[in-house]
């Protein structure tokens, strides 16, 4: 939902998924992608060796920054999800060559989805919130691997995790734990929490009632 809205809350991302999510919940917002440099900024914090909650939301904080230095007045609120897998942390899949990859380090294993969330208003931050979600992935033997990485969609490549939880990717995973808006990028009852406390909630204005 891409909406002018009066409410001034603007949403600093360009994931359809976190657009889909916060516009089913009836809100009125802008959607204004930000434009980061996300590799430099996680690279900069690994090297600190911070935590995968810190990294993401230095990363939510970057992406909320860049859009309220545009929209000063307005509420911005940004979030990131990152992959965490042992030790390290998983980029987005690059092609087929990387999806594959993907699997064979994930399959029958556990990894964290972690995601931060900041609100921004006028450069400063005025609520900030992480979380982790636990995803097991079911074993997967050399075949369904293949077929997987040859016939999954390229939309995959925009995920993290090389998977559209909500979609094909859900055939991979034997347990889950966490919410399921925070498992898709946007954990939305503490970012409907934080918005009503910054002035912002849903009214049923305009709308049929159910």
């Amino acid at each position: 939902m891409t909406s002018e809205g009066s409410t001034g809350l603007v949403l600093a991302s360009g994931s359809m998924t976190r657009r889909r999510l916060l516009g089913a919940t009836g809100l009125a917002f802008e959607v204004l992608p930000a434009d980061v440099d996300e590799a430099a900024i996680k690279a900069d914090h690994l090297r600190k060796g911070q935590s995968p909650e810190a990294i993401a939301l230095a990363l939510a904080e970057a992406k909320a920054l860049t859009v309220s230095m545009l929209k000063p007045n307005s509420l911005i609120l940004a979030a990131d999800q990152l992959l965490a897998v042992g030790d390290s942390l998983l980029d987005k899949p690059v092609g087929r060559t990387g999806l594959k990859s993907h699997l064979e380090q994930l399959a029958g294993r556990t990894h964290f989805l972690v995601n931060g969330v900041i609100l921004m208003r006028a450069g400063a931050a005025i609520w900030s919130y992480s979380d982790r979600c636990e995803m097991e992935m079911r074993p997967l033997s050399v075949s369904e691997q293949a077929e997987y990485v040859a016939q999954a969609p390229a939309a995959v490549m925009s995920s993290v995790g090389g998977y559209r939880i909500e979609a094909e990717g859900i055939h991979l995973f034997q347990r889950m734990a966490g919410d399921w808006s925070a498992i898709l990028g946007l954990p939305l009852l503490p970012v409907l929490a934080a918005l009503r406390q910054a002035g912002i909630e849903w009214s049923g204005e305009g709308r049929d009632g159910e």
